[in-house]
């Protein structure tokens, strides 16, 4: 699109002082994502952030913009335009994709056909927010590596929401009677299928809530609070002491969900988009039921997780994580081989102690790394290598060639970049034979 275009040779100007991204606009993982990684360009290139977006039409655009507080946060690290011109732009934005999203939305409900990601909202800066420079040709995983993403992905930036300072907010939480003042808090998400409306799809990404009750327990019994998050499609949970079922408070806003991933002690999460928003604000984070190990795990030094029992058809058994670690790309590619896999959650059990060791790491400052810890994420980057060097990561038909280029370099950022871990004694109880095997 000739906007994306312009506003990429804008970014390419050595000597401008502004790096302009319009992040994805309908999905917060997506976008909480992309923002992090645009300061990150930015940064890397002595400039400032823009963050520019389309009015928010979702009768037209089918989809309503994701966390619209995401759009307008403020840190040293982005520039926001006066509010005129800020519009402008937006109503600029929104007029020239009105068409293109309407011809999208019918090619594909109507003719089957996907058209590009370009048709369905602006991509202005994404497309170079994972590579070092313009790149052209085949992939090279050199350039992904030669970034250094793990110095740049340790970077802790700032930000306000609102205009609100921390004691605004923190008064605003204990008057409100959510969390006292001086407690500490930890915001659960468990995602289920109401949301996106997945019943009988995708169903390999959910968990089940009750399984997480003993954890629940054990972080309130050291005196901490749990704060339930997600929407009311949600299945409720059990009235318990120092717990939030935050969906149904009359507290549930866009505005809160943002603030109380910025305050609380540390995120317990799945490999669902709101956890990017964790990943921003650079909060501690435990990945419980994971089905991705490749790609989009443990990402910072304090963060930990603990992945999906698989069930494998065809050998007739569970695989243990060094055989995840040691496949190819059927190990990964969730939906071309699902029907080959079985995904079984993570036990109580399991859940508990991946929690109760989290607890002690993070009171302690103490995330030492064990030698299997350390095996594990290299046969994890070794697997990296052989997916990109030997497999397109989705048909032509699902990506083109430019989308699947920024997708490789966005899994290369995550390889590269990540100093997280699988928990030690999961580990130790998973990786030669699975723990689940009689």
């Amino acid at each position: 699109m000739l906007l994306n275009i312009i506003f990429d040779r804008i970014n390419n100007i050595k000597n401008h002082r502004y790096y302009y991204l319009s992040p994805h606009a309908y999905a917060v993982g997506n976008c909480a994502e992309e923002i992090y990684c645009g300061l990150i360009k930015a940064r890397s290139q002595s400039k400032k952030l823009v963050i520019l977006y389309m009015l928010d039409i979702p009768y037209i655009f089918k989809y309503k913009l994701t966390n619209k507080y995401l759009f307008t946060l403020k840190s040293d690290h982005i520039y926001k335009p006066n509010s005129y011109i800020l519009f402008f732009i937006r109503l600029l934005l929104t007029l020239v994709y009105i068409p293109l999203r309407t011809t999208a939305l019918f090619s594909k409900n109507i003719l089957g056909v996907r058209m590009d990601e370009s048709y369905n909202y602006p991509l202005i800066g994404r497309d170079k927010l994972y590579a070092p420079k313009s790149i052209g040709g085949a992939f090279d995983y050199r350039y992904a590596s030669l970034y250094n993403w793990k110095d740049k992905f340790n970077y802790e930036f700032d930000f306000i929401i609102n205009n609100k300072t921390d004691d605004e907010v923190l008064n605003y939480l204990s008057e409100s009677r959510i969390v006292p003042k001086n407690a500490w808090f930890v915001c659960l998400h468990v995602r289920e299928n109401g949301f996106r409306n997945d019943k009988g799809r995708r169903e390999y990404r959910n968990s089940n809530i009750e399984n997480y009750i003993p954890a629940i327990k054990e972080i309130t019994s050291k005196g901490g609070y749990v704060i339930r998050m997600g929407d009311d499609s949600m299945t409720p949970i059990p009235n318990m002491k120092n717990v939030i079922d935050y969906p149904f408070t009359k507290f549930k806003s866009d505005y809160m969900d943002l603030f109380l991933i910025k305050y609380c002690y540390f995120f317990i999460g799945c490999q669902s988009g709101i956890f990017d928003v964790a990943k921003l604000f650079g909060k501690p984070v435990l990945l419980l039921n994971m089905y991705n190990w490749t790609f989009g795990g443990p990402l910072h030094s304090n963060d930990s997780g603990i992945l999906k029992h698989i069930y494998s058809k065809k050998d007739n058994r569970y695989l243990s994580i060094k055989e995840l670690f040691s496949g190819g790309w059927e190990t990964q590619n969730m939906n071309g081989y699902i029907d080959d896999f079985i995904f079984i959650e993570n036990t109580k059990e399991e859940i508990l102690d991946a929690v109760v060791s989290y607890i002690q790491n993070i009171d302690n400052d103490t995330f030492f790394v064990s030698k299997i810890q350390n095996l594990s994420n290299s046969f994890r980057k070794k697997q990296a290598y052989s997916i990109f060097k030997n497999n397109r990561l989705a048909p032509k038909n699902v990506m083109n060639t430019n989308e699947e280029m920024v997708e490789r370099y966005r899994f290369a950022s995550q390889i590269e970049g990540a100093s997280g871990f699988i928990c030690k004694n999961y580990l130790e109880k998973n990786w030669e034979r699975d723990s689940l095997n009689k």
